[in-house]
């Protein structure tokens, strides 16, 4: 089978778009849900009432429209779970319980007023003591148009095949830039940034249509920027791996989770860590004056259905299922 061409931009430059992965049928139905969803909470989010998009009346989320609380997690989609097929070579694989993203515009005027764009925290999302080798491709299912004033990712485009000779040169990775084995990830400095730069890594804020799919090789430098101008940005965020990267313990540990309806981090096959754990401050949502969330979840807004592709999808076999 010939390789596209997605896939050979994808390794050479570190991310890569595919058109029109989504149908737009369930796009539109994505953002009506994300938007119902936000106005399920008691504090008084009304999308059409621009007084009400601040802080006070929106659920908690990270970086201004990051949710994974609350028990919220993606839908699977055919078209997307075919390309990580394709990627992988072959359709035993298990997707991460990840979360979605509802950035409001942040301009001022028609949009939130109340805080203030996102700053750039160039990072990668993989254990910096293993960027000699590709461990996982991660993504974004883009739901609503995406332009240049539409916030969203923003790559180094080339910097997953130059952290070694990066860390060679500084004397190994930072350890206060380190997020911990456990935690697969690395902040680089704005210094490291511009190192990066300096060796011909162009920054790319990635532009996509509604239903395409972006994807990125965890060790590309990349982060967050806010949309500025009047569309809400709407994504979801999907990962996924061969079932075999996983082991049996941690497959029993994701099922669990699973059951529980909680959130893990973009890794399908390891740390399956739910993200309301209590070892941290904030892994329960909490409100502007720093209490915890009294509309908290347990469940998700929308039950999912626990059919035959949903279960292969948490790592259960077909002729295990009967025995759940």
């Amino acid at each position: 089978m010939t390789r596209p061409e997605w896939q050979a931009d994808l390794e050479e430059n570190g991310y890569t778009v595919v058109k029109n992965v989504i149908p737009q049928h369930s796009c539109d139905d994505f953002v009506e849900a994300s938007l119902r969803w936000l106005e399920s909470f008691p504090h008084g989010f009304k999308r059409d009432d621009r007084t009400t998009w601040k802080e006070e009346h929106l659920p908690w989320g990270q970086k201004g429209g990051l949710y994974n609380r609350y028990g919220v997690n993606h839908e699977s989609e055919p078209g997307i779970i075919k390309v990580f097929e394709q990627i992988w070579g072959t359709d035993d694989i298990i997707a991460s319980f990840d979360g979605l993203n509802i950035s409001l515009p942040v301009n001022g005027k028609t949009g939130r007023s109340d805080i203030q764009k996102t700053t750039p925290w160039p990072h990668i999302d993989q254990n910096p003591r293993k960027v000699d080798r590709f461990e996982l491709y991660q993504g974004i299912a883009n739901m609503a148009p995406n332009g240049p004033a539409d916030g969203g990712l923003v790559v180094l485009a080339g910097s997953h095949k130059l952290h070694q000779k990066h860390f060679g040169q500084i004397g190994g990775f930072r350890p206060e830039g380190d997020q911990g084995a456990n935690q697969n990830g690395y902040d680089f400095s704005a210094a490291d940034a511009d190192w990066y730069r300096a060796q011909g890594c162009k920054e790319v804020k990635i532009c996509a249509g509604a239903g395409d799919l972006i994807l990125w090789d965890s060790r590309t430098i990349h982060w967050n920027a806010s949309p500025v101008g009047e569309q809400i940005r709407f994504i979801s965020y999907v990962c996924y791996c061969p079932r075999s990267f996983a082991s049996d313990d941690e497959l029993a540990r994701k099922l669990e989770v699973f059951q529980q309806r909680k959130g893990t981090t973009h890794w399908p096959n390891m740390n399956v860590i739910p993200t309301d754990r209590t070892d941290y401050h904030y892994a329960l949502p909490r409100r502007p004056d720093d209490s915890v969330d009294p509309a908290n979840r347990d469940r998700p807004f929308v039950e999912p259905e626990e059919n035959a592709m949903v279960m292969r999808l948490v790592g259960v076999r077909a002729q295990s299922a009967a025995c759940l």
